[in-house]
């Protein structure tokens, strides 16, 4: 007897519809945040679009314990989504691969403390990219108990304009190439800002 699949809605299709191509090379951004910043990732790692509640997820051990799935909710896939937002994303995802969640007191924690450790280190630019998503997907998402939800308001937004990925730093004299790493792929921001109340 076949064991019962809990995710029946993301296996292969044999007959799969063409999809509409993505504003942003949302696999080849996963890609790239894996070799530079998670290397020790072994396996295949599947990305795909879809409209699951989260505004994104990862299904660890997909189909096979080598493999895993991350998956963008299409409310990213815009012309005016940062590609710095969906790179952020990709490392928050990418970090639940290599920092497993924890079981305490019969509950399941999928972000402990080590979790928002990893993450910080190799996304210092959370503060600036939550503020971001917040502005322009805030009036589509909702706090659910492990994820963002995301509603289905999203359809609103489709066609709506995005504000740029500028946030307000305070540079304070800093150097551009010490604050903007990577020409400013990925912001290092400072402490005291990352402490501020955003937004």
């Amino acid at each position: 007897m076949f064991e019962h699949d809990p995710f029946p809605r993301y296996q292969p299709l044999l007959f799969e519809p063409a999809r509409p191509a993505p504003y942003l090379p949302f696999e080849e951004i996963v890609a790239e945040m894996r070799a530079v910043h998670f290397p020790e990732i072994d396996g295949e790692i599947e990305v795909r679009l879809g409209t699951a509640d989260p505004l994104a997820f990862v299904h660890v051990g997909f189909m096979h314990d080598a493999g895993h799935l991350i998956v963008f909710h299409p409310v990213l896939n815009h012309p005016g989504t940062p590609v710095e937002v969906v790179r952020f994303i990709a490392k928050h995802e990418l970090t639940h691969i290599v920092s497993r969640g924890t079981h305490a007191g019969g509950e399941y924690d999928a972000h402990p403390p080590e979790f928002w450790a990893h993450e910080r280190r190799v996304g210092p630019e959370h503060d600036a990219v939550w503020t971001w998503v917040r502005r322009n997907l805030g009036s589509c998402l909702r706090k659910g108990p492990d994820a963002l939800s995301v509603t289905g308001r999203w359809r609103e937004l489709r066609s709506g304009r995005r504000e740029p990925y500028t946030p307000g730093l305070p540079f304070n004299g800093e150097r551009w190439d010490r604050v903007c790493p990577g020409n400013g792929a990925q912001l290092a921001l400072p402490a005291s800002w990352r402490g501020r109340r955003i937004g």
